[in-house]
């Protein structure tokens, strides 16, 4: 034989559209969810959750769910329940079909994005962030400002100049007045009108302190309904109990922000006990007792101050004393089912949908009672906002 006699030729086949396909898949799937399940290594996430997250994400209308759970629990292929991404990838490249594919694709990154690292489940502290950063309290704060200040100059040149605890545009279409109930708008924009500097300062420092924290752990449009929904309660409980009494200032919102806090402490308290009682101060002054704790002291204190500004002190204008408290229950009945809860117990869904239930039960209450209730003041039908 010649010099290639006992040579074995081996014949190469160009590769296939389905093996060009399928390396084209892994590249796109490592690039686009593997920084997500990052997040979540060496643990990966959680099956039970990602289940729920794919149905909430509406997976379930291209993929029916005993075939969703099928996929699921064959790409548990260790049985540890939970997907990590080198599973994910062998789920999304072997385990389902090109339709089923471009569905998990449609859906998978928001479903995974949504569920919390188990650093995060477990250590409440572990989820203040500034991404993204806290907008909401910052900037209702200086339209409170803004309003003040021009309603101030109005007053500087009248007979009721604005002082440290007097001066109120009772002309502005923006106070709730009982007379002028019809104006919808007025059980939200009296919260832009106060009594004073001293009333302004006070609610600022108030909201700030309590609902910049609020917003680097539940973001901005969380604490942005609490807010919101705290004032219309404030201003509806006052409606209700005061029918004669007019009514002006944020204290609606800001208790709905204590509210709130109570309700993350009831709904996180063993996330925020993490290692609380290991040595540092900060954790130990972080724990949910000692912040259910501030928070009692808090609001039972202004509370009871306000009882006694309202029935002890002789003034002239009363404190609604209502609006404070039908904004703190009104951020603790919200809290529970719109603030985050950093690992959700289905006692917690269960009771989150009882208070939204109350809240919006007394809302109806209280606007059928504005509708019927013949004791209020005579209406007055004249222009709003007489030149």
């Amino acid at each position: 034989m010649g010099r290639w006699g006992n040579a074995r030729l081996v014949r190469r086949d160009s590769p296939t559209f389905e093996d060009v396909e399928l390396r084209s898949n892994r590249r796109m799937i490592e690039q686009r969810y593997k920084p997500i399940f990052d997040r979540h290594e060496p643990d990966g996430v959680p099956l039970n959750l990602l289940k729920e997250e794919l149905k909430d994400e509406g997976i379930t209308d291209h993929i029916p769910e005993p075939r969703l759970h099928r996929i699921l629990d064959r790409a548990d292929r260790d049985g540890d329940e939970r997907i990590d991404f080198v599973e994910f990838m062998k789920m999304m490249t072997t385990d389902v079909t090109k339709e089923e594919r471009s569905a998990f694709q449609s859906v998978i990154g928001a479903a995974v994005a949504d569920i919390l690292p188990k650093s995060m489940r477990e250590d409440f502290l572990a989820n203040y962030t500034c991404r993204p950063p806290p907008i909401f309290m910052i900037f209702i704060s200086l339209v409170e400002i803004i309003i003040f200040a021009v309603y101030a100059a109005e007053l500087s040149d009248t007979t009721t100049p604005v002082t440290a605890t007097s001066g109120v545009p009772t002309y502005s279409p923006l106070i709730y007045k009982p007379r002028r109930r019809y104006e919808a708008w007025r059980y939200i924009t009296y919260m832009f009108i106060h009594q004073g500097y001293m009333h302004i300062i006070f609610n600022l420092i108030f909201q700030l302190l309590l609902g910049l924290p609020l917003e680097l752990v539940h973001k901005w449009w969380r604490v942005l309904l609490i807010y919101v929904l705290g004032v219309i309660a404030g201003s509806l409980a006052h409606s209700v109990t005061d029918v004669d009494v007019a009514l002006a200032g944020a204290s609606g919102g800001c208790y709905a922000l204590i509210g709130a806090h109570i309700a993350s402490v009831i709904v996180n308290w063993k996330e925020m006990n993490y290692q609380c009682t290991e040595g540092s101060l900060l954790r130990f002054l972080c724990s949910a007792p000692v912040r259910l704790t501030v928070l009692l002291v808090l609001s039972v204190g202004d509370t009871g101050l306000a009882i006694y500004r309202r029935y002890f002190e002789e003034e002239v204008t009363k404190v609604g004393i209502s609006a404070h408290l039908g904004g703190m229950v009104a951020g603790l009945l919200l809290g529970i089912p719109i603030l985050k809860n950093v690992n959700i117990l289905t006692w917690e869904k269960t009771l989150g949908y009882v208070t939204l239930s109350i809240y919006l039960c007394f809302v109806g209450f209280a606007m059928i009672f504005n509708g019927v209730y013949e004791g209020y003041p005579e209406t007055d039908w004249s222009k709003c906002c007489p030149s």
